[in-house]
């Protein structure tokens, strides 16, 4: 029987087929929605998972492209003693700038997507996977949706998101607020969704709902 799954827009959607014949699923959503949480799922079930979020640590590490960069614009302001980055002292920066966070959109991205790129294809090369799956935060604004066959976007209520952020990052709740408003609104996430996933609730009610999807494969 074909499964479906019913999602916060009274759509219809077979998930199952989806991840099986698309085989380069991007999952999105902003920040605190919960995407993690779907990727490890995916995994789990074998698929390989590109972590976009690692890659964007990684190349901001003292000796890296990004790196040069990103201090000469910002200033040594942002580093600690040994001359590392504190992402939280640019977060902190740019959330709160647009044009500052234009910058560091601009100068990350293309970094990210070339090392995305070479990822995918050593999963392609390779061959073992059942779908090559890039857990993407933020960066459907970098066009990485065009590496991947299907979109899928995790839903949570912003206020939902906020705690998560501050639980997760340490961060006030104004700070919290900042992030997501700095980031693409909902609306905009759902125009670029195949798939919307609701992790609105409790960890357990997500987990429930790819658990049923899971169950087919």
């Amino acid at each position: 029987m074909r499964r479906v799954w019913k999602t916060p827009e009274l759509d219809y959607y077979n998930l199952y087929a989806d991840m099986l014949q698309q085989p380069h699923l991007l999952i999105a959503g902003a920040t605190g929605s919960g995407k993690s949480v779907v990727s490890k799922s995916l995994a789990a079930a074998g698929a390989v998972v590109i972590d976009a979020d690692k890659i964007a640590h990684e190349i901001i590490l003292k000796g890296e492209p990004a790196y040069q960069e990103i201090v000469k614009y910002y200033g040594t302001g942002i580093l600690d003693a040994k001359g590392n980055i504190i992402r939280r002292r640019l977060g902190e920066i740019v959330f709160h700038d647009a044009e500052k966070l234009a910058f560091l959109n601009q100068c990350t991205h293309k970094y990210i997507c070339a090392e995305v790129d070479r990822q995918i294809a050593k999963a392609e090369k390779e061959n073992t996977a059942r779908a090559v799956i890039l857990d993407a935060p933020l960066l459907l604004e970098a066009g990485l949706e065009s590496r991947c066959d299907t979109v899928w976007v995790v839903y949570a209520d912003p206020e939902v998101r906020a705690k998560r952020v501050m639980a997760r990052d340490g961060v006030s709740y104004d700070l919290a607020k900042a992030r997501i408003a700095n980031q693409k609104s909902w609306e905009e996430y759902k125009e670029s969704a195949s798939v919307v996933i609701d992790n609105s609730k409790e960890l357990a009610y997500l987990q429930g709902q790819l658990d049923e999807i899971l169950k087919t494969i």
